[in-house]
């Protein structure tokens, strides 16, 4: 081997896949045509749609109807409500 370099020029230059035709930015797609549309779905009902029509991730019928939250981010929970949460877990985890 008289030049690594070469031969690692030569190997990339012939394993590399060939360019792809450059799409004119310009233009629209055609109506016909089809492209990739990514789809979500609403976190609580399920509901498929465009992410344009699922803002914060929900539905509009899961928007109207979820009830106002009346805790504010900033206010932490209370000790005792800590307290049953985390018993609650500690039965549901000794129960068979």
């Amino acid at each position: 081997m008289d030049s690594p370099v070469g031969v690692v020029r030569r190997r990339l230059r012939d394993k590399l896949p060939p360019l792809l035709p450059a799409a004119p930015a310009s233009a629209p797609d055609a109506p016909g045509t089809l492209g990739f549309r990514p789809m979500v779905e609403c976190t609580q009902c399920g509901t498929p749609g465009r992410p344009e029509a699922l803002p914060d991730g929900l539905c509009r019928s899961c928007r109207t109807s979820a009830p106002a939250d009346t805790t504010t981010a900033s206010e932490p929970p209370a000790e005792r409500d800590v307290a049953t949460y985390v018993g609650t877990l500690r039965e549901l985890l000794r129960s068979p």
